[in-house]
């Protein structure tokens, strides 16, 4: 790893940190960062790869970027690219100013809410909070800087525990369960097709990949630039497969998530890289799912069909975690081993991991108990911080195995870690004070498809096929973190305070905020356990554990627990349909010529993937000076 990659993974943090707010709030074009394969770092090595590096060859052939190089660059655009949007920043900045921009007589937010914010929270000066949400101003950093500060810690805290986590999981995942990471392989074998004679190699000669490349480079080079010239004809990538259904029970193939078809090049060519029994899953526990739907209908069971799927899906979680801590335990053992026998000739040998496992623990053990006491201090109950937290980990590691081991691109879970208290035991448990604090949970733990541990996962397992140290690449990310939290501020709040928070996207700016009526709900009025949604959960923990140990036993039970999780929720939405296409032209492939005939077909589907990204990355660059957005072409 060479500080010319460093500078240059640095350089263009800071650029798409910068542009991420103008293009995702503001031209609201496809995401930059909406998912755990971000378009953002993806479109870069693309450019470099393809278009930067063959140029540097003919001019300065020593110049060019090695394979090492480029894979430290994606890396460092990859975990810190939802920093600035829906993973962190995007979030948080609303939720400092609409407490008070919203609070009316009516939703009782002054009477119920504000007691129990400290001072140095959130911004409380009526001009400061008008001016963020209607516009034509300048930024009063005075009035932030204090909310900023303390955030700022905090999110350093939780990233801290969360890398501290991830190297704790690395072992196990990488080396003793032989995860496969299928987002990590094709950026991986990507750039070793890199050439070191000539413009570009064999791989990239191959007409079959440029096949794959025009397939999709040409759906979405008509579609670009339709939005320009709008006379021009579009292929439309979205269709409602439900409008026939009107009436009992079919009737809730339109409710959420509706079903519908999505059409993702990528998704296909990612598709073609996972299990067969993983992208099998997927889309048949949608329909699953689906069906569930039309049973509850038909049969007036009282209950909602999203609420008891959801109910299923919170219950999934905990038992894949507890799965994961049973099959883990002797790697859990050694650790302990390690942590606390220092000297023991039986210890684990953790010479060449990211950090020594006594020092992981410890940082993980110190984030949580400063993260404890930062709660606690501005007036949470000791034990709902405790809870809280440990449940974040617990959803943040079910939906971390389901993107490395099952290359999910794009996940999400269907709710926030409070509600398992709400379900189980009433929130009846939890003081006023922790309730509306719990309000600020939307701020990083709802829109999953932007938490950290996939990234550093992916960054820890980028490094083992290039022979690339940990330790150095564990530093590199954590420099793009910081940067990349600070320049998030610096470029999201002057953008807010010209544009006005009501006329950027309204999801973070308004719809977020209103979570906080449900919290004053529960403040005012109590709540008992939901037995529905426990009956759910009940169902979800036997049909979690059924699927595990089917998987575990039997080497020829092809469902795979990845697809039951996340059969139900947001992700499922967008991506069963094209998980389809993937599984069945991969069945195909598979049956007519087995495993040559698969590894012939790779380039196409790679193909697929690189022109959908290269293209809707070009789009989305263009857009960024031409002011016209290209959206909804990735899911996310």
């Amino acid at each position: 790893m060479t500080l010319r990659a460093i500078l240059i993974g640095l350089a263009l943090v800071i650029v798409q940190t910068a542009i991420t707010p103008y293009n995702d709030y503001y031209l609201q074009g496809t995401d930059i960062s909406g998912n755990h394969f971000p378009l953002g770092a993806v479109f870069t090595l693309i450019f470099l790869t393809l278009v930067i590096n063959p140029v540097v060859k003919k001019i300065l052939p020593r110049a060019q970027l090695n394979p090492a190089e480029l894979i430290v660059i994606w890396v460092m655009m990859g975990v810190s690219s939802a920093i600035p949007s829906k993973g962190m920043i995007g979030f948080l900045l609303p939720y400092l100013a609409a407490p008070v921009y919203f609070a009316t007589p009516e939703n009782e937010w002054a009477e119920t809410l504000h007691p129990h914010f400290p001072e140095w929270l959130i911004v409380w000066d009526k001009n400061a909070v008008t001016n963020f949400y209607e516009g034509e101003s300048f930024v009063p950093w005075v009035l932030w800087i204090k909310p900023i500060l303390v955030w700022t810690v905090f999110i350093l805290l939780l990233y801290c525990l969360t890398i501290c986590v991830s190297i704790i999981l690395r072992k196990q995942w990488v080396e003793r369960e032989r995860f496969i990471f299928p987002l990590v392989t094709i950026p991986v074998e990507m750039v070793q097709q890199t050439a070191t004679q000539g413009r570009l190699n064999g791989f990239f000669n191959k007409k079959i990949l440029w096949i794959g490349f025009g397939i999709a480079a040409a759906f979405h080079l008509l579609n670009g630039l339709h939005e320009y010239v709008p006379a021009l004809p579009s292929i439309p990538n979205r269709y409602d497969l439900y409008a026939p259904f009107t009436e009992r029970p079919w009737i809730v193939m339109r409710w959420w998530p509706q079903f519908r078809f999505f059409l993702y090049f990528s998704v296909i060519g990612i598709t073609y890289f996972l299990a067969m029994d993983v992208s099998f899953s997927c889309w048949f526990f949608f329909l699953v799912f689906k069906l569930q739907y039309i049973i509850i209908n038909a049969f007036a069971i009282p209950i909602s069909p999203w609420i008891c799927a959801r109910g299923q899906t919170m219950a999934a979680y905990v038992v894949m975690v507890i799965a994961f801590l049973i099959n883990s335990r002797r790697h859990i053992m050694d650790i302990v081993k390690r942590t606390f026998q220092q000297s023991s000739t039986t210890a684990i040998d953790d010479s060449n991991e990211v950090l020594p496992y006594r020092w992981a623990v410890i940082g993980g053990f110190i984030s949580f108990l400063l993260l404890v006491m930062l709660c606690a201090y501005a007036g949470m109950s000791l034990w709902v911080a405790c809870s809280i937290i440990a449940l974040f980990l617990i959803a943040s590691i079910a939906l971390s195995w389901m993107v490395v081991n099952g290359g999910m691109l794009l996940i999400q879970a269907p709710m926030y870690p409070v509600e398992y208290f709400e379900i189980v035991t009433g929130s009846r448990i939890i003081n006023a004070n922790s309730l509306a604090l719990l309000g600020f949970q939307r701020v990083m733990m709802r829109d999953w498809g932007g938490i950290l541990m996939p990234s550093v996962l992916h960054g820890f397992k980028a490094a083992d096929p290039l022979n690339l140290n940990r330790k150095r690449i564990l530093g590199a990310m954590m420099l793009a973190i910081t940067v990349a939290i600070g320049v998030s501020f610096a470029a999201s709040l002057p953008l807010i305070y010209e544009k006005g928070g009501v006329n950027l996207q309204r999801g973070p700016f308004v719809g977020a905020p209103r979570y906080l009526n449900h919290i004053v709900s529960l403040i005012q009025y109590p709540r008992d356990m939901k037995l529905g949604e426990a009956y759910s959960m009940l169902l979800g923990v036997g049909i979690t554990s059924f699927l595990l140990v089917m998987q575990r036993q039997f080497m020829w039970w092809q469902i795979h627990p990845i697809g039951y999780v996340m059969g139900a929720v947001y992700s499922s939405y967008f991506l069963w349909s094209c998980m389809f296409i993937g599984w069945f032209l991969k069945f195909l492939i598979l049956k007519s010529g087995g495993i040559g005939y698969y590894r012939r077909f790779r380039p196409l589907f790679m193909g697929l993937i690189i022109g959908e990204f290269g293209i809707v990355g070009a789009w989305m660059v263009l857009g960024i000076f031409t002011g016209v957005n290209y959206q909804y072409a990735l899911p996310g």
